[in-house]
């Protein structure tokens, strides 16, 4: 049984549909008034909410965004009901943070189904990762999409491998966890060290991770990451082989012996010259900056300051992917 809130000011069709609920083993609370929704609600800390559109006291596009706002209630899952089935409402709704879209009259079969599908994601969303003790990504789109919901200036970085396979493969002391454990480990040293106080990192999966932290310290972060995985990590799983050891022809590194090296590449964004809806929207951007970044053959970073979806910078410290 769940804690349910339904937000609406048709007291006939909160009733009938509190009924509905209760046959699928759900409490449900009521919230007719809709100015006073936002502190019942924090009060009460319900596990999902049912948030009306059009209430005549308050708009539930405000309330949406308040909730996503709100340091206790940014992680609730909330469905939007509404009498317009609308593909602009509906992007619009997402855009403000709702989860889900079910539009009315309600089928009991289809509703249930978006409200069991939140709930089990919900239980997943605060499990972190046995190796790196670290959470996954909906907790990582739930904080991004609170920040924004503020206003706040963040950066992500996404952090992404190569070579690594081949590293365990041929060195029987480093395993794959053990990788993965350096690798957390290191993230956090350097927030320590270079005093970014306001980082939360999360493990996506394998030898992968994003960061969330203040924009203007989104550049410092990757100088400094992949500083340190070169200098420190991959020497030592390679056993003191210097990872930069490639062969080379006059100025000419040969790219084949480059490639086979451990490396590591950081796609960043922030939000300081353009402006994004939702952690989605963000994160796709995010992953097209790491695939350029990728395609360096040493070890590299690109931080975007893209405006427009034509202008994009690229950050020059580090050998990194040829400009476009």
């Amino acid at each position: 049984m769940a804690r349910l809130a339904l937000v609406d000011d048709d007291r006939v069709f909160c009733g009938t549909l509190a009924e509905e609920l209760a046959g699928f083993d759900h409490e449900c609370m009521i919230v007719n008034d809709g100015g006073r929704a936002f502190e019942t609600l924090k009060k009460a800390r319900p596990e999902l909410v049912l948030l009306d559109l059009t209430m005549s006291d308050v708009s539930g596009f405000r309330l949406c965004r308040m909730i996503r706002s709100d340091p206790v209630l940014y992680g609730i899952p909330v469905i939007v009901l509404s009498v317009v089935e609308d593909e602009p409402e509906m992007a619009y709704c997402k855009e403000l943070g709702a989860d889900d879209y079910v539009t009315k009259p309600i089928v009991m079969e289809k509703l249930m189904q978006r409200v069991h599908g939140l709930l089990l994601l919900n239980e997943t969303v605060n499990t972190k990762d046995p190796v790196t003790g670290l959470p996954g990504t909906e907790m990582l789109k739930r904080q991004v999409n609170h920040l924004l919901a503020r206003g706040e200036d963040i950066g992500l970085c996404y952090i992404g491998t190569t070579g690594l396979l081949g590293l365990v493969t041929r060195n029987l002391t480093v395993t794959a966890d053990e990788i993965a454990r350096e690798l957390a480990q290191l993230i956090e040293r350097i927030a320590l060290e270079s005093q970014i106080y306001e980082l939360v990192a999360a493990h996506v999966g394998a030898a992968y991770f994003v960061v969330v932290l203040k924009a203007d310290e989104c550049e410092k972060f990757c100088r400094r990451f992949v500083k340190c995985f070169d200098s420190e990590l991959v020497w030592r799983w390679r056993g003191g082989v210097p990872v930069h050891g490639n062969e080379v022809e006059g100025d000419r590194v040969h790219e084949s012996a480059s490639r086979r090296a451990p490396r590591v590449s950081i796609g960043g964004v922030h939000n300081q010259y353009r402006k994004y809806a939702n952690a989605d929207t963000m994160l796709q951007i995010l992953c097209q900056v790491q695939r350029k970044a990728q395609q360096a053959p040493t070890s590299s970073y690109i931080v975007c300051r893209r405006q427009t979806p034509r202008a994009l910078k690229i950050s020059r410290d580090v050998p990194c992917a040829s400009e476009v």
